[in-house]
């Protein structure tokens, strides 16, 4: 059975990979969902953008960019002790951070470091990847929690997708119609309609349970669904047809006369 601990996580990072499959996608979105209705803060990371076969997911307009380009961080290395308080004022129109130091201590700003892009979270979801190298921009995970979220989870697994479905089903995590379609759809096109050879009876099982759960049929779209003519049915040219031979003919018009 998986089984993960997120009791003690409040602010919870799900990290891509580059150009990730729709089974990652949908498996992302999906715990997402899952995990904010259970009351986390989830964001979803991806440091390639979503592409237009994507935009069926649910939730797929919440993920950002890459881990290195949302908060900014400023620390002060080896003076943390001097500082008294931090705040803030925008008296001048511009934001001003004030950094109060005890009595008789002083700051040194050269010492100032600024970390751009730090992700605020004490969980981070490598959503399947195997090595943290697979990411760019990494040096606020070091000292993190990390979770690899792959097929080590569950070898006999069709797909992630499955395996999302087992994790929220094995921990009574909250599910509805949005989260259960996204993983169908995952489940669906990775196992190319369920016709791969990865398809066990488990993965059958998941499936009803997901459609118990709400899961909406996503139908492929087909040409039949566009109006006539609008979509070119041959790229041949029409043969052309010689005309009749009277065709070529002179044509003579005569009126007819009036008395």
């Amino acid at each position: 059975m998986i089984k993960i601990d997120f009791s003690q996580s409040k602010a919870i990072a799900i990290l891509l990979p580059a150009n990730p499959a729709i089974d990652l996608v949908a498996s992302a979105l999906a715990l997402k969902l899952s995990l904010e209705l259970a009351g986390k803060q989830i964001s979803v990371h991806c440091q390639s953008p979503m592409t237009v076969d994507l935009n069926r997911l649910v939730g797929i307009n919440t993920v950002s960019g890459a881990i290195g380009d949302r908060n900014l961080v400023i620390t002060f290395p080896g003076q943390t002790d001097l500082v008294d308080k931090v705040s803030y004022n925008m008296d001048t129109g511009e934001l001003q951070l004030v950094v109060v130091p005890k009595p008789d201590c002083v700051i040194d700003p050269s010492k100032l470091k600024i970390v751009s892009g730090t992700v605020i979270s004490d969980l981070s979801i490598l959503m399947g990847i195997s090595d943290l190298s697979e990411l760019t921009g990494t040096e606020s995970l070091v000292n993190q929690k990390l979770i690899y979220f792959n097929h080590s989870l569950d070898s006999s697994a069709s797909c992630v997708s499955e395996i999302t479905s087992e994790l929220i089903k094995a921990q009574a995590l909250p599910i509805n119609s949005d989260i259960a379609t996204n993983l169908m759809q995952g489940m669906t096109r990775t196992t190319n309609g369920f016709t791969s050879n990865k398809v066990t009876k488990n993965t059958f099982d998941i499936a009803s349970w997901l459609m118990e759960n709400g899961s909406r049929h996503q139908d492929e779209i087909q040409a039949s669904s566009f109006p006539a003519g609008s979509i070119p049915t041959s790229s041949e040219t029409p043969a052309v047809t010689n005309p009749d031979p009277d065709w070529y003919e002179p044509k003579i018009y005569r009126g007819t006369s009036t008395s």
